[in-house]
């Protein structure tokens, strides 16, 4: 892979950790290891690790995440532009620039793909409704 890109991923936004039992996972991370609770939803929790965030999303039977398996999030400027620059220099993303959740006016759009050593990343920007394509 020798082409160079412009995009430059610096701020690692959030790590995903995939776990079977949300609640319990989250009373381990709260009680046991002390870090606070940013966000507590179904199937969703977000623990406040300084700038970076640690979140526990829920997983389903046949998911096609592994738990135990984390994502490294890196947020961008503009989700689209990163991926299709990425993707044009080879990059194979397992996923297109999606919704992957909705915060009221704004909505989380995330690509999913595979570092050299099949460990997984996303690209991520939050989003106002009415820029989603």
């Amino acid at each position: 892979m020798s082409i160079k890109t412009k995009v430059q991923l610096s701020t690692l936004s959030y790590v995903i950790a995939y776990v079977k039992d949300v609640a319990k996972s989250a009373e381990f991370y709260r009680d046991i290891l002390g870090m606070k609770v940013k966000v507590d939803s179904p199937g969703w929790v977000e623990l406040d690790t300084g700038k970076t965030t640690l979140a526990l999303h829920g997983i389903e039977n046949g998911s096609q995440k592994a738990e135990g398996i984390p994502e490294l999030v890196f947020e961008v400027e503009n989700v689209y532009e990163a991926y299709y620059e990425l993707k044009a220099a080879g990059v194979n993303f397992k996923s297109a620039p999606q919704q992957v959740c909705d915060e009221g006016d704004k909505v989380g759009i995330s690509a999913t793909f595979e570092d050299l050593d099949q460990n997984r990343l996303s690209i991520y920007t939050l989003l106002p409704k009415d820029k989603v394509r």
